[in-house]
């Protein structure tokens, strides 16, 4: 009998347990810029009454081009439970949300989901997330955080708190943080990339731009780099080698646009959607004796072979090996949380 019981229990939470794992895995996939595949891993979850994979569902749809569907499967996500989708459904109802997809997109939007939202995030705060209690502070802002001074202390003191539940886009938005806080930041920041999220290290070393720390911004890079991270060779290839250049750091051929493109197609083999057009890097000449395009480095000036192009492709494919994207997307980090703006 206790062995017929055992079976039913566990035939009973399987299905549970299956799900949870599938939709964690929907969401690394997402992750990895591979929005297709994500969202035909959440569409049968969805259908089957998950909320959150509702969610994710629409957001990769939305990235899809499927916007037909995405208001629909909103709209089963929030009637869900989930505070995220009701939060986009509020639309510009919402706190801080100016411009809202609702507005042409035809969402089912309702300014009744704005309470309900941040009566979600309340509960889920409660329990412990940090994504939640970040939308709070974005969404549903406290008298505080209208005057200054004050408000960088609260948010100092507040830090700890958010760091210990994760939620590390209070960390990575700038709005919060001020000059008088911002060594607080930083050193969070760096406590984040060792927990594996190298975001952290890129904020991190945006914030040593800002004060002329060359070195220690391009140490953060190279921390990324190092690890294979996508975003690394992403800001390498068109923020920091240029930086490189304009403070004289680094040997020619380290500066060169080759180099910025050979960084760019790292980050192409790990996300396609990336994109490395060549003329970003590299100055055109047709040449009409021979009818074939003759292309010089457009830093250096140099003339660059179609062979020399290719090995920096196969080289950068080489490099590449073993590592994904990740696209550090979450429920804070998406378009959906500000409305009509790009990620964070």
């Amino acid at each position: 009998m206790k062995l017929l019981k055992y079976l039913i229990i566990t035939a009973c939470i399987l299905p549970f347990l299956s799900r949870a794992e599938t939709l964690e895995e929907g969401i690394e996939i997402l992750n990895q810029g591979q929005f297709k595949k994500a969202r035909e891993i959440f569409k049968p979850l969805a259908e089957h009454g998950d909320a959150n994979a509702a969610y994710w569902l629409a957001y990769t749809q939305f990235k899809t081009a499927e916007t037909l569907y995405v208001g629909s499967n909103l709209l089963k996500a929030a009637e869900g439970g989930n505070p995220w989708a009701m939060a986009t459904l509020a639309g510009t109802h919402m706190p801080k949300v100016t411009t809202s997809y609702c507005n042409y997109l035809g969402w089912p939007c309702d300014e009744k989901w704005v309470d309900k939202a941040i009566e979600g995030w309340e509960k889920l705060a409660e329990e412990g997330d940090g994504k939640a209690m970040y939308a709070l502070l974005y969404h549903d802002p406290s008298w505080w955080q209208y005057i200054p001074f004050y408000r960088d202390y609260r948010y100092e003191q507040l830090a700890s708190k958010l760091y210990k539940n994760k939620g590390y886009t209070f960390f990575f938005d700038d709005r919060i943080w001020s000059d008088l806080n911002e060594d607080a930041r930083l050193k969070y920041l760096e406590k984040i990339d060792k927990d594996g999220n190298l975001y952290g290290a890129y904020q991190a070393a945006f914030i040593y731009k800002k004060r002329n720390r060359i070195d220690e911004a391009l140490k953060w890079i190279e921390y990324g780099i190092e690890r294979g991270d996508y975003y690394a060779f992403v800001f390498k290839s068109v923020i920091f080698i240029p930086l490189m250049r304009d403070n004289g750091v680094g040997d020619k051929d380290s500066l060169s646009s080759k180099a910025s493109f050979f960084y760019c197609m790292v980050a192409n083999s790990m996300n396609s959607h990336y994109d490395c057009d060549l003329i970003r890097y590299f100055d055109e000449e047709y040449n009409e004796k021979i009818d074939k395009l003759k292309y010089f480095d457009n830093y250096s000036g140099e003339r660059v072979k179609k062979e020399e192009i290719e090995s920096i492709r196969l080289k950068a494919r080489e490099r590449a090996k073993g590592y994904k994207a990740n696209l550090y997307l979450d429920e804070t980090t998406v378009e959906f949380f500000r409305g009509y703006s790009t990620n964070l």
